[in-house]
């Protein structure tokens, strides 16, 4: 048995410590919050000075133990330097906010896992680590709440079957078994990223999750069953070209956009027009299945952190102090307002935004559809985000809309308004100069 040692280690260990003193410190909130934010902070560092070189060293990027290996790759890493800082500024944002005990534990112990999963070799143990991951957040998602804990579960269920799915493909592969693997490789698509007919978490998570909780679910540990799932689609190019495979996704995609902008003409408030815009954003990921390589993977980054930035844009915008006036554009802090309309436009994925640098791509991805579907496979979701759009201009026009979620907390700190007219600056860049958001994407997958 070899010593395990290197900075695998270290990415395994050091947020479990984390978690356990965020844990202990859970009756001091904003104390677990900072040794959360000071160890995220402390990995990115670390991180950005490793070596690049998986040979040995003092620090070696390889570790070995029981006849596996855990080996930092220089795609890894960069995905690192990302999900650390990302979730620094998430648990910023609970500082703000009242959402449970479990978020910040769940949240740092959950990269042990998540980081194990995509350095390990043998695919089908990193899908079962990846399984353990979302394990974790199931309890932060729902929070003690009765109401909400049925959604939560289910979209555990839901992504424990996608990923059994990847482990049957790869025993499937291991075993040399003539079986074809376009039926696993489809239900691991569509499970995983919530496509239709798997579609049944994600209103009802969205609608009852705290937000800065669904940020990190469907955002950040998003990340890594996304690189789990283009990994084994890359494995399997056959299977990824077949007109089985390629039908029934590009049927999916159709029809979870336009359900998705189904459910905003119908929403009444604004938590209903979140949950369903986000099953509206997830129809546009599964196309990230259809690009190969590198390319498929800076299209599902680009989409992920856009979707993350929004989800972060509406909780800030609906955790700000609301006076329901008879118009929303006059309604309490304009502040506010601008972060939760703006977080609500970048998940339809209009321009200016920062979602339309991912929806661009993804409608050009679906453009030369000619298999199954035909033109309706690129046609039907441009349509549904039309329809989003005017949705969402509907419900920000409506008297009675209001701010029903809104904290009552009265007075905005300092604190919190920096962190709000920050993340709207941000988001505004990213939106205006799109080319930003797509070279980082582009960068983290490798391009």
């Amino acid at each position: 048995i070899d010593m395990i040692t290197g900075f695998p280690l270290l990415m395994l260990t050091l947020p479990l410590v984390a978690a356990l003193a965020a844990l202990a410190l859970g009756r001091w909130p904003r104390l677990a919050i900072t040794a959360g934010v000071v160890a995220l902070l402390a990995l990115s560092v670390l991180l950005t000075f490793a070596s690049t070189d998986s040979a040995g060293g003092a620090m070696a990027n390889t570790s070995a133990a029981y006849g596996v290996q855990l080996v930092l790759t220089p795609g890894v890493r960069r995905l690192f330097l990302y999900i650390y800082p990302a979730l620094a500024l998430l648990f910023t944002l609970v500082w703000f906010q009242q959402t449970g005990r479990a978020l910040v534990p769940a949240g740092l112990a959950m990269l042990s896992p998540l980081a194990a999963a995509l350095m390990i070799t043998p695919p089908g143990l990193g899908a079962a680590l990846m399984s353990a991951a979302v394990a974790l957040l199931a309890p932060a998602l729902y929070a003690g709440r009765y109401e909400a804990a049925a959604a939560a579960w289910r979209w555990f269920l839901m992504v424990v079957l996608g990923l059994l799915a990847l482990i049957w493909l790869s025993w499937l592969q291991t075993s040399g078994s003539a079986a074809n693997p376009v039926l696993p490789l489809l239900l691991a698509t569509l499970l995983l990223l919530g496509g239709l007919p798997f579609h049944i978490w994600v209103r009802p998570l969205a609608r009852t999750a705290s937000l800065p909780a669904l940020a990190l679910a469907v955002g950040l540990a998003q990340l890594g069953l996304v690189v789990l799932l283009l990994a084994a689609l890359d494995a399997a190019p056959v299977a990824r070209s077949s007109v089985e495979f390629q039908t029934a996704v590009r049927g999916s995609i159709a029809l979870t956009a336009l359900l998705g902008a189904f459910l905003m003409v119908r929403a009444r408030e604004w938590r209903g027009l979140v949950a369903a815009a986000l099953l509206l954003d997830g129809g546009f990921l599964i196309t990230s299945g259809l690009a190969p390589g590198a390319s498929g993977l800076t299209l599902a980054l680009t989409a992920l952190i856009s979707r993350t930035l929004g989800l972060l844009l509406i909780a800030v915008g609906l955790n700000l102090p609301a006076r329901h006036r008879r118009s929303l554009w006059r309604d309490g802090p304009e502040v506010g307002q601008a972060l939760l309309v703006y977080g609500c436009l970048s998940l339809v994925g209009l321009p200016l935004t920062p979602g339309f640098v991912a929806r661009w791509a993804q409608v050009a991805q679906l453009a030369p559809a000619t298999l199954g579907v035909g033109a309706a496979g690129s046609l039907l979701p441009l349509l549904a985000v039309g329809v989003g759009g005017l949705a969402l201009a509907r419900l920000a026009a409506r008297s009675d809309s209001g701010q029903p979620e809104a904290a009552e907390h009265g007075a905005v700190g300092r604190g919190e308004w920096l962190l709000a007219v920050g993340l709207l600056v941000l988001a505004a860049l990213l939106g205006l100069l799109p080319g930003l958001l797509a070279g980082f994407a582009g960068w983290l997958a490798g391009l």
